[in-house]
């Protein structure tokens, strides 16, 4: 197509609410990349948004023009500019535009992004750079002395029977989580692509995020190339894109079924996944967590705890090796009972806090776990745990070694 005209309708929206912090943000670390006119863009399509629903009223680009007292020429490029910083998507059909109003990245994101950081500096100096990041440091209290006396989740709050629950599409999120990577070497791409139909499926629509997904999904409930292609037709719309939500659906819907088809039943003498290692740290690295949750659990796997192991996977981004070290460790403190998804992220986050992100490091803190918990029935004080050679203590965790024996 080409350039906007005066008489374009246009209206604009969000997903979230842009905070005082984030216009910071944007003065201070994007404006000396997208310069003064696309800032100035910026907040002029957030100021017309409705306060409640986050959606503007229909505007006609003349409008833009008195707002801005700019030509449309330099206002489509100012456009640009905040496309290319992912600060804006733009649609267009039938002489109408949608601008779809991004989320700015939190300071700590862009300052250490290799490119976005680069592009400050070459901006504003290295000097000037240094000065600004100096505004968004924090000053924490030291706490270092001071004995952790927070309350976990399961100290409160009681275990509920779990239920099937999905996930509710396009709700408000004013900062948005990173989802986590998976890569995923027993998935054949290149089978997958090739059994999808043109006539269905537009390659382009393959983007890395539905990648990603597919990579979850795969992971999480063991679909083959073949079921995931079909999970992927039966997400796919007339206009041949793919919504990320029904395929997440149609994905646990398969394994349901197949599960019915073939119900998952395993002697302890024939381990559900073939050829893991006997190491604990290797083990967790290469298990999955369906063979991990019927290993734990007398050979059953509810669609339910799979669908929290998904969550975690997408929503809190923990690493698939710790999150496998935090099922086993919950199913053995909750004698095989899993709680629900509440309880799983708060102490995910709280392992993230702690910087428990390898598997290592999740194997030496379920040490310390054990080993707090049998202190703490008898002083009743619970310490703080520092990744530290110093304070690993040597506690033997017997059910794991039985457990990793009972698989050999």
């Amino acid at each position: 197509m080409e350039g906007i005209r005066r008489n374009d309708r246009f209206v604009s929206y969000c997903k979230g609410s842009i905070s005082a912090s984030d216009y910071q943000v944007l003065s201070l670390l994007y404006q000396p990349i997208i310069g003064n006119g696309a800032y100035t863009l910026y907040t002029v399509l957030t100021n017309l948004l409705d306060r409640q629903s986050l959606v503007s009223q229909e505007y006609v680009h003349a409008d833009l023009e008195s707002l801005l007292n700019e030509k449309l020429e330099l206002i489509e490029k100012n456009r640009y500019r905040l496309e290319a910083i992912g600060l804006l998507e733009t649609f267009y059909f039938d002489d109408h535009f949608a601008y779809e109003l991004k989320m700015p990245l939190s300071a700590q994101s862009f300052v250490n992004d290799g490119v976005l950081g680069q592009y400050l500096i070459a901006a504003v100096t290295k000097e000037r750079f240094l000065k600004l990041i100096q505004i968004f440091k924090l000053r924490s209290p030291s706490i270092r002395k001071h004995i952790r006396m927070t309350k976990s989740f399961d100290e409160v709050f009681p275990a509920i029977h779990l239920t099937d629950s999905d996930n509710e599409a396009d709700l408000r999120s004013d900062h948005p989580n990173g989802s986590l990577k998976i890569n995923n070497t027993n998935f054949d791409w290149r089978l997958f692509l090739e059994s999808l139909p043109s006539e269905f499926v537009d390659c382009s629509s393959i983007t890395d995020a539905l990648k990603n997904k597919i990579s979850n999904l795969n992971y999480v409930y063991g679909l083959n190339e073949i079921e995931m292609k079909d999970a992927v037709l039966k997400a796919t719309d007339s206009d041949k894109q793919v919504s990320l939500t029904k395929l997440a659906v149609n994905a646990r819907e398969t394994f349901k079924l197949n599960r019915q088809s073939s119900p998952v039943s395993v002697p302890k003498s024939e381990p559900l996944q073939k050829n893991l290692p006997n190491d604990p740290v290797e083990y967790f690295k290469t298990v999955t967590p369906e063979a991990l949750l019927a290993e734990m659990g007398g050979g059953k796997v509810s669609t339910a705890d799979l669908r929290i192991v998904e969550r975690l996977l997408e929503e809190v981004g923990i690493d698939k090796g710790v999150l496998n070290v935090l099922l086993a460790y919950v199913a053995r403190i909750k004698e095989g009972s899993l709680p629900t998804y509440a309880y799983f992220e708060k102490v995910s986050l709280d392992w993230l806090r702690n910087q428990v992100t390898s598997v290592e490091v999740a194997v030496d803190y379920v040490k310390h776990l054990i080993s707090e918990r049998t202190k703490s029935k008898e002083s009743g004080q619970r310490k703080t745990y520092k990744k530290s050679s110093q304070n690993k203590p040597e506690v033997k965790i017997d059910w794991l070694d039985d457990y990793i024996k009972s698989l050999e």
